[in-house]
């Protein structure tokens, strides 16, 4: 919460707000990429503010988000049921490759659950070939790695904003996020247009994440979690989650007489909040356009996962760094992870010939960094070698270093070779300090020379120096060759190939990928995921009434056999996130009343102007195709027909349920207009309304003669619409935000003191029930507040804690008062557009509906009339126990 009292005014810049607002840190960036971070102004209040701040977030565990570890499975003596699993990379492949022995390992026994990567389509040959379902989420990672060395830190050059690399970045980053939540609900690889549930032919290939594991970069899993209601790890490679130990690795610090300590906990805010500030509005267009969420304020969206203790495995062994004490239990540090690709590889000819012609070479690569000079490098690194006196092994990597030059005799060069096999025939290793090329590197006892060019590189090039195992890095900026040479020749001392060579042994006792799946194992809280009807199937549905959870195929033999109906169920929702506490102080959220309308309006803005710019092109096979939405598209059935020439009327049955017929079901299911199974086909079928059928003849008109104007007409139609909108919800925010705002403000400033969580809205009714508990509850915590905050500082602090008492209980009574009075509309209109958003937005919750209804068919149809008898049976005992005489 004390987060939301940090304002930024410009880049670098943070001002804490704890009655007093004072400036805290401004920034430039760095030569060598990083944000370089100036702590000033009243260190004493930034030392406060910090403490208070990790008090706060140690508190979170006790509430309804923590996520406790969870023992072993003793109901099925196993790992059942198996889930889908969605790992979500963004990055180059040295952040791709640590995720493949997890996936590897979840995979199979004894967890065997189904997981698919889901990353850049660059890396979709080597995911597949390690037997790894792959999913694309789009982006060209070279294209990103091209634009970081040009453009290393958060804040681009000014020619690549004249070069238009801005738009092009966040055009990427769209498409990443919108594929990411693709690939929590669709079929396939991702590599074409999306693929509907309704259109796959093999139930067995539908795809619906139960749990999300990701990489911080990929922003997008936050949110889909959220969407879906599903668990969330992250594993990271790097350190994300604050603390006092070190800085961010993005930062560098000049702490001008500031604690070190405080100043590097406030440096992943600071971090955190510049990324925000570049990709908020991205995030926030995504949660309203395409999942339906509510948006999150510019002004407290950073530091989500932090406050929401999502569970962390960072994947470095903890020789190398230790675990910062005040991280918390939600927070591990699991070692690295290996894929192992040396027994599998052959080198060629020319390399084993090299390797036995001399001493041992160094090896000398850049992976996945793209130079704009790549002959200079090659000179360079070519002249280095020479003054070392060495033999060198040199990967060309994606900057095709010394494809264009003559080479030395005591130079090879290589392209593809894993690093597990060539590591072990080299005698030291020089690299960018990529966390995957610095791990193999330490693994194999090598010492290290680290040449970093941006991001966490410089970060981990310290390490490798304050570990012995290398020297000081050396920004690839600052690069000559006679530098170079003396690194190479520091690395070879026998101190420091010592010093490599005990990291080493250290790792060799770790194994992080096996860590991180067992983590992941023990805090997912399986037993919430089984059947209580059918142990070891996934249950995917609740029964209202009765609370028991259900599988597919539990579902559908009570509904066949008449024994539950379709509205007396609801989907799972395992994980329920709570994502918006809202701001600390009242004026904040009268400020984030209008800004964040002002963001939406600018967002809408863009589109239209996107819009007109790219009108989109109608094929002819799109003008023959249906949309799946259409319900009145096709016909329904099998095709057959009675004597009359009429559609037999048959009951709705799980055994002779068609795909098309399935698709209207669930849409059905999804706006609750079904309420009973015991009904027929035919009443499936939706008539088009006047809305539908002028709708198709607009879309018709677009592809027609004039259909620019018609498609203008639409588009600035929709503008509108948008703007309207956005109108409306404005009285919605107002209220909401000034509510909260008075009700979280007891905890801000001098003598904060924890206050009560706010129900979270989700409709109407929860809605009226947080207004009337906010009305009720602030005007009692007023009036009491006023007696028990004074008495309580005196039992605690004697006569020194009046003051403080009463300052607690004069604030408490102006803030409740104030909750009281905002809370009653704000909620109530809270709960009215959260119901409204609930009935039109349909179109996921009838994807996920029609998935889970398919695969429980496919179930039901492949059961034998004895199982499912006993699903029966066990209905039956479970909810109707035999009286006791």
């Amino acid at each position: 919460m004390l987060l939301s009292r940090t304002r930024s005014n410009a880049a670098g810049h943070i001002a804490i707000d704890d009655g007093l607002t004072k400036d805290v840190t401004s920034g430039n960036v760095g030569a060598d990429g990083r944000f370089e971070l100036c702590f000033h102004q009243d260190a004493g209040s930034l030392a406060t503010w910090c403490k208070n701040l990790q008090e706060s977030s140690k508190r979170v565990q006790t509430g309804p988000c923590s996520t406790p570890i969870c023992g072993r499975r003793k109901s099925t003596g196993g790992f059942c049921p198996p889930l889908n699993i969605a790992i979500h990379i963004v990055g180059s492949r040295g952040d791709v490759q640590p995720f493949i022995p997890i996936a590897q390992i979840l995979s199979k026994p004894p967890y065997g659950h189904r997981v698919r990567i889901c990353t850049h389509p660059a890396f979709k040959d080597f995911v597949e070939s390690q037997g790894i379902e792959f999913f694309s989420i789009g982006g060209d990672p070279e294209a990103l790695m091209s634009y970081m060395v040009r453009n290393p830190g958060l804040v681009p050059s000014r020619k690549s904003v004249k070069a238009g690399d801005i738009g092009k970045r966040r055009d990427e980053m769209w498409e990443i996020i919108n594929r990411a939540w693709r690939s929590c609900i669709e079929a396939g690889d991702g590599m074409g247009e999306p693929i509907k549930a309704t259109d796959v032919e093999n139930v067995e290939d539908l795809f619906l994440a139960d749990a999300i594991i990701a990489n911080p970069p990929s922003l997008a899993h936050i949110h889909c979690a959220e969407k879906l209601g599903i668990p969330l790890h992250m594993v990271f490679t790097m350190p994300f989650s604050p603390t006092t130990a070190f800085p961010h690795p993005l930062a560098s610090m000049n702490y001008s007489g500031t604690d070190p300590k405080t100043a590097n906990y406030l440096s992943f805010i600071m971090m955190e909040l510049l990324m925000w500030q570049g990709l908020g509005d991205l995030v926030n267009k995504f949660r309203r356009q395409k999942l339906g969420l509510d948006t999150i304020s510019i002004m407290w969206g950073f530091q989500l996962l932090s406050r929401l203790r999502v569970p962390y495995t960072y994947l470095w062994p903890e020789s190398l760094i230790p675990k910062p004490p005040d991280w918390g239990s939600h927070i591990e540090v699991a070692g690295y992870s290996f894929l192992k690709l040396a027994s599998s590889y052959t080198p060629p000819p020319e390399l084993t010939a090299f390797l036995e012609k001399g001493p041992k070479p160094i090896y000398i690569g850049f992976g996945s960094i793209v130079v704009e000079n790549p002959d200079a490098l090659s000179d360079l690194i070519f002249e280095a070698v020479k003054i070392a006196g060495v033999r060198a092994i040199i990967s060309s990597g994606w900057s095709r270093v010394g494809s264009k030059c003559n080479v030395p005799e005591e130079i090879f060069l290589i392209d593809n070779c894993p690093h597990d096999w060539l590591f072990q025939h080299v005698s030291a290793v020089v690299h960018h300090g990529g966390a995957g090329t610095t791990a193999a590197g330490i693994a194999a006892g090598r010492p290290t020379v680290i040449v970093p060019f941006f991001g966490d590189q410089p970060f981990w090039g310290q390490m490798i120096a304050r570990s012995g195992a290398g020297p000081d890095p050396v920004p690839f900026k600052d690069l000559t060759a006679e530098v170079l040479a003396e690194s190479i020749s520091f690395a070879l001392m026998p101190s420091v190939q010592e010093a490599a060579q005990l990291m080493a042994e250290d790792i060799a006792e770790e194994n992080g990928a096996e860590d991180m799946a067992k983590s992941f194992q023990d805090r997912i809280g399986l037993d919430q995921f089984e059947c209580e009807i059918c142990p070891g199937r996934l249950a995917t549905h609740r029964h209202k009434k009765t609370g028991t959870r259900l599988s597919g195929f539990a579902v559908c033999c009570l509904v066949d056999r008449g024994l539950i109906q379709p509205p007396e169920l609801e989907i799972i929702r395992r994980k329920n996130w709570y994502v918006d506490e809202g701001v600390e102080h009242p004026l904040v959220g009268f400020t984030a009343a209008f800004t964040d309308p002002m963001v939406d309006v600018a967002t809408a803005t863009f589109d239209y102007s996107h819009a007109l710019r790219n009108r989109p092109q109608h094929t002819k096979h799109e003008d023959r195709r249906q949309s799946w939405i259409d319900p009145w598209g096709d016909k329904i059935g099998n095709g057959s027909v009675a004597s009359n020439g009429t559609s037999p009327s048959r009951r709705i049955n799980p055994t002779t349920f068609t795909r098309r017929e399935m698709e209207l079901y669930a849409q059905k299911v999804a706006r609750k207009s079904l309420k009973t199974n015991n009904a027929d086909v035919d009443t499936l079928i939706r008539q088009p309304s006047l809305y539908d059928k002028q709708k198709a003849a607009w879309h018709a008109r677009e592809r027609g003669r004039n259909g620019h104007l018609f498609y203008l007409t639409r588009a600035t139609g929709r503008y509108a619409a948008e703007l309207t909108k956005v109108g409306l919800k404005v009285p919605v925010a107002f209220f909401y935000n000034i509510a909260n705002g008075f009700h979280n403000y007891p905890s801000c400033g001098y003598a904060g003191v924890e206050v009560r969580r706010r129900d979270q809205i989700i409709d109407f009714e929860t809605g009226i029930v947080a207004a009337g508990k906010e009305f009720t509850l602030g005007i009692w915590e007023a009036f009491s507040g006023v007696v028990i905050f004074p008495y309580q500082s005196v039992h605690e602090e004697g006569a020194k804690g009046i003051g403080k008492g009463v300052w607690r209980g004069s604030k408490g009574f102006f803030s409740n008062l104030g909750a009281s009075a905002f809370g009653l509309p704000g909620y109530t209109l809270k709960g009215v557009e959260k119901e409204l958003q609930k009935h039109h937005i349909t179109k996921y919750k009838a994807e996920i509906i029609l998935i889970r209804l398919r695969q429980g068919i496919e179930a039901f149809r492949r059961s034998s009339q004895q199982e499912r008898d006993k699903v029966i049976g066990c209905w039956k005992a479970h909810n109707c126990p035999k009286k006791q005489s």
